[in-house]
Order: structure tokens, then C-alpha cells, then sequence
């Protein structure tokens, strides 16, 4: 069963919550991988969020349907693991210009997922939102980094394929768990993954490479808001979202993350041009659209 209603207030807000907790992800990440490999940072990520998420699956644990455990492996591949390694993986032959364009297509392929494997036929205001929350996302992106797109092609196509796991995740939750607590859905997730996260943290040198380096308690303290703050806390709020709401609207929170980056940059001292105001109007016209 899923549910798929206009958003209200409490949606609205959740929504802007969201945005501003992974929009302000990108400034640790920043920082951590002055220290970091992206993959090393990737591991360090979702072995501390592994470690955090454990309590929360003991004391969810008899509230879970373990018996959609393939659900679950879906959720844990699709949502965690496949994505945040080509992520990590693209983003050193790909700028975080086209990164991030190609991290706003996550709201398009829900679409299409939902219309080609779920059969659910999207309204028109859903389809126009999805398309001018992208324009306005990539005329953003595009001001912000003074129109430098590159990347190896290759690269590239890793970056699409993980929104395409990202559009999945959010399809599958909304038509297969919507009646299980969001917790209990991350941390059943990742209980599944996360002995290949530790293993992984061990095998890749992530390990050894935060002890070398003189600075490396302090980049896992940068990690440890990622694992804490953005992972456990985002992903809990956000599955939470998709069974409130739609697979399309809690998607388009990738839109807002280049506002949200904007800001914090003009915090921090930076210019707004008129193309960054123009391109935040598009963009939440385009969310507007997409709440029916």
C-alpha cells in the first residue's frame, strides 16, 4: 500500500528541515576530504552511521517486518550503499558543478520509476514541477560555478545511475513500507549493509589513513555530523516524508540543496548574482508545482 497526498504545513516544514540539514553537509564534507579520499570518506560515513543506527534497530527491532526482508535489501542497496560509493567514487573525475545537476535528476526518475514500474501515471502539475525544479536547479548550479561543467563521461553515468538508486529507494518505500516506522526502515537498512561498510572501512586503509594523518581526528569529527546529523537523522526524516506525502515531493529536497548552499555561502561572505536569486524562484516554483 502507499500513500501519495498534497503535502500540508508539517510536510512543508519538514521538507525545508531536511534541505538545510544536508545542504549544510556539503561544508563538512568540504573539509573532510582535504583529509580524506571521497571513498575513504564515504566508508567513515557509513560505518559510524552503522555504529549509531544499532541501538535504533534493537529497540525497533520486533517492529520491523523482517519478513519483507528483500524490500529491505532494496532499500539498504539502492538507498545507501550502490549511491553513496559511485558518488564517492565519480566525484574524483567529476566537478561538484555537474554533481550536483546531476544529483537534481533524483525527482525526474521517481517519476518515471513510478510511472514504468509502478504504473502510477503522474499528474501534469507534477510532471511541469519536476521539469522547472530541474531548470531552476541547474541555472543554480551553473551561476555558482561560473558555468564549469566537466567530467569524465564515464563518471558521469555513475552519477546518473545513482539517482536512478536513489528514485528506486524512494518508490520502494512509499509502495512497500509505508505502514513501518521510518526508523525501524533505516536501521533495518543498515544493519543489512553495514558489516560491508566496517569491512570495507578496514580493506580500502580508511582506518590507517585517519591515524597517519595529523589531522584526522578532526576530519572524523567532520564525519561524525555527517554520520549523526545527516545520514541517521536525514534519512529517518526523510522516509518519514515519502510515507506522509509522495515519492516526487520528498525527492525534490535535491532542488533545494543549492539554496541552501547559496545561503550558507552568503553567510560565509560570498556574492549573490541575480541569476542565484532567479534560479531559487524557479526552483520553488517548480516544488510548488510538484506538491499536488
Amino acid at each position: 500500500m502507499s500513500h501519495d497526498r498534497p503535502p500540508v504545513l508539517l510536510d512543508w516544514l519538514t521538507l525545508m528541515l531536511l534541505a538545510v540539514v544536508w545542504g549544510a553537509s556539503f561544508l563538512f564534507i568540504k573539509r573532510a576530504v582535504q583529509v580524506f579520499e571521497p571513498v575513504h570518506m564515504a566508508l567513515w560515513r557509513m560505518s559510524l552511521a552503522t555504529v549509531l543506527y544499532l541501538p535504533i534497530a534493537l529497540a525497533f527491532w520486533s517492529r520491523i517486518d523482517w519478513r519483507r526482508w528483500k524490500v529491505l535489501v532494496g532499500v539498504a542497496l539502492f538507498g545507501s550503499a550502490i549511491p553513496n560509493y559511485f558518488f564517492a567514487v565519480a566525484q574524483q573525475h567529476v566537478n561538484s558543478g555537474l554533481a550536483g545537476v546531476l544529483n537534481a535528476l533524483t525527482p525526474m526518475f521517481t517519476l518515471f520509476l513510478g510511472f514504468v514500474v509502478f504504473r502510477r501515471t503522474p499528474s501534469f502539475s507534477k510532471l511541469w514541477g519536476v521539469l522547472v525544479g530541474l531548470a531552476g536547479a541547474t541555472l543554480l548550479v551553473w551561476s555558482s560555478t561560473g558555468g564549469h561543467f566537466s567530467g569524465n563521461l564515464w563518471y558521469t553515468g555513475l552519477c546518473i545511475l545513482a539517482t536512478m538508486c536513489y528514485a528506486m529507494n524512494a518508490q520502494l518505500v512509499n509502495r512497500y513500507l509505508a505502514d513501518q516506522h521510518p526508523a525501524g526502515i533505516a536501521s533495518a537498512a543498515f544493519m543489512i549493509t553495514g558489516l560491508f561498510f566496517l569491512a570495507g572501512l578496514w580493506w580500502s586503509g580508511a582506518w590507517s589513513a585517519a591515524l597517519a594523518h595529523e589531522r584526522g581526528a578532526q576530519a572524523i569529527g567532520y564525519i561524525g555530523y555527517l554520520a549523526a546529523v545527516g545520514t541517521v537523522g536525514g534519512s529517518i526524516l526523510y522516509f518519514w516524508l515519502i510515507q506522509r506525502t509522495s515519492p516526487v515531493f520528498a525527492t525534490s529536497v535535491t532542488y533545494l540543496l543549492p539554496v541552501v548552499a547559496l545561503l550558507i555561502g552568503f553567510i560565509d561572505g560570498e556574492n549573490v548574482s541575480v541569476l542565484d536569486v532567479t534560479g531559487t524562484g524557479i526552483i520553488l516554483a517548480g516544488v510548488y508545482l510538484v506538491r499536488s
